[in-house]
């Protein structure tokens, strides 16, 4: 609770100042129920890491440096924005001659599927997986990542937008609790650039309005959510989604328009 009303998002602040692998949000720490965020930071001369996903499908995303990642006797070099899909019950090692730093998220599932690699080159090739949505001044870039048309999972979606600079993003207003969770986690942004915001599911009553920088990250139950970059910013941020039904919900563009805004605006 926040002052007598429910609680439908969190704020975290510099998820990225870590050393190592740490989970960062999970369902001790927010209401989110399926989905996880945590960060993998190797510096050079450091140890590599290894994990197992037990009951959970991981994929992991390449935000700054490089890597290589072992799984399944495959080695996957990671570059910027790469993505990795590691089904459940599957072991892997990661490991960097320099600096590597990945985005995992992560949620259960019952089902095993494939290990899928996802080059952020080939991404840049798929007009499915590129789409500049809205226009001036809340034009942007959706890059997908971990989507249903690229990678068969059963929960995770995610990609990263991108802003052009001063725009909103995420505009209009939007929720999609019914069918997923999501977080924003704000990427490429450094200082002393910022950008603005929001959460609210009561349009009187704002949850969070507030200055988010490179590593904030926003967990988000339910409410509708947007953004907006400060002149001369360019809002990036690595949006993370977990379906509530496997598969079923496993659907990007399943959202609800706040209705003070339906029909006035493009989202997609």
């Amino acid at each position: 609770m926040q002052g007598g009303k429910t609680t439908h998002s969190w704020l975290f602040r510099q998820t990225h100042q870590v050393k190592g692998r740490k989970r960062l949000i999970d369902q001790s720490n927010t209401g989110l129920q399926y989905l996880r965020y945590g960060r993998i930071v190797l510096s050079e001369g450091e140890a590599l890491i290894s994990i197992e996903t037990n009951g959970e499908e991981i994929g992991l995303i390449c935000l700054r440096g490089e890597g290589v990642v072992e799984v399944d006797g495959q080695r996957f070099g990671m570059k910027k924005y790469d993505a990795l899909y590691l089904p459940v019950q599957t072991r892997c090692r990661i490991s960097s001659s320099g600096f590597f730093d990945l985005a995992e998220c992560a949620a259960p599932v019952s089902q095993k599927y494939a290990v899928q690699f996802v080059p952020f080159a080939e991404v840049l090739k798929d007009p499915k997986l590129v789409n500049r949505a809205g226009f001036e001044p809340y034009s942007r870039t959706i890059h997908t990542l971990i989507g249903e048309a690229n990678v068969k999972a059963g929960r995770l979606l995610a990609g990263v937008t991108m802003s052009k600079e001063g725009n909103w993003t995420s505009w209009p207003p939007h929720d999609h609790s019914e069918a997923k969770e999501e977080i924003y986690l704000y990427v490429d942004m450094p200082a002393p650039n910022f950008a603005i915001h929001l959460n609210y599911w009561d349009f009187d009553n704002a949850e969070i309005v507030a200055m988010v920088r490179e590593g904030d990250a926003v967990a988000i139950k339910k409410g509708y959510h947007y953004n907006v970059a400060a002149p001369g910013t360019a809002t990036t941020f690595l949006w993370i989604m977990a379906a509530i039904r496997e598969e079923q919900d496993r659907v990007f563009t399943q959202v609800t328009v706040q209705p003070e805004f339906e029909g006035r605006f493009k989202l997609f």
